[in-house]
């Protein structure tokens, strides 16, 4: 879980950082933010957060005005001093109010609310996932075999079965082959699911779309999540939540 802070005393950031860490040890913290000018900065470049634990009173301005100038995709947990905002907060996608001085338990029932909607969502989305997959098989095949990828001043041909996996690094997608090579291509995964076989590819989480035959082993991950062994090297482990886990399993089986 990728965790933004947006708080201006750096003390109470760090203490924030360390408090989750004791209740989240894989959570992985993007660079803490102290303005509002700072924060709408962020979200215009790099909206990559899967929660955000925003103070109210920076030092430029209420936190609100951020929502102001930017969308803010990601889930929103308020951590302050004051409780008169509270019904303010709610108008915004905030899941959670902590007054501050925050402690272990308010932070790990904050972390709870946010996995139980997550988890929620995620089991819609899984359902509408298996219907969209059904209905794909039952239409005329219209999917790509070859990417042309630029090399230099070159066009180069890559037959999709050549591919390994796609992956987002920084909001740009890369295609992996089987013998090392990497290229970017101009689309979105969501793209790319629309113009590849779905029985040959599979969607695993945000960043990776992998080969059926890449995958050489599927390990039991915590949380009841999947681990996916791949025949190529990855930039990091490739993971399968406990949603689409099932999902996934029937895919391996039917390919």
């Amino acid at each position: 879980m990728r965790i933004l802070i947006v708080e201006d005393e750096r003390r109470t950031a760090l203490d924030l950082q360390a408090t989750v860490r004791e209740v989240e040890p894989d959570a992985e913290f993007l660079p803490i933010l102290d303005t509002v000018e700072s924060a709408i900065e962020y979200f215009r470049s790099r909206p990559a957060a899967d929660l955000a634990f925003f103070d109210i009173q920076l030092a430029d301005g209420l936190s609100f005005d951020i929502f102001n100038e930017v969308d803010v995709s990601c889930p929103v947990v308020f951590c302050t001093a004051f409780d008169e905002y509270a019904l303010q907060a709610f108008q915004v996608n905030s899941v959670d109010y902590i007054l501050k001085p925050f402690d272990r338990d308010s932070v790990r029932r904050a972390l709870e609310k946010v996995k139980k909607l997550e988890n929620f969502f995620q089991k819609k989305e899984g359902r509408f996932e298996r219907l969209a997959n059904l209905l794909n098989t039952l239409r005329p095949s219209h999917t790509k075999n070859v990417f042309l990828v630029s090399q230099r001043d070159k066009l180069i041909p890559v037959s999709v079965a050549d591919i390994a996996y796609f992956y987002i690094e920084h909001e740009v997608t890369f295609l992996y082959t089987f013998d090392g090579r990497r290229f970017i291509v101009n689309h979105t995964l969501d793209e790319l699911e629309k113009i590849l076989d779905p029985l040959q590819f599979y969607r695993a989480n945000r960043q990776f779309l992998v080969n059926v035959k890449s995958v050489t082993e599927v390990e039991q991950y915590f949380a009841r999540k999947l681990l996916l062994k791949l025949n190529t090297q990855t930039r990091e482990p490739v993971v399968v939540s406990k949603a689409k886990a099932s999902d996934f399993l029937h895919w391996m089986e039917t390919r």
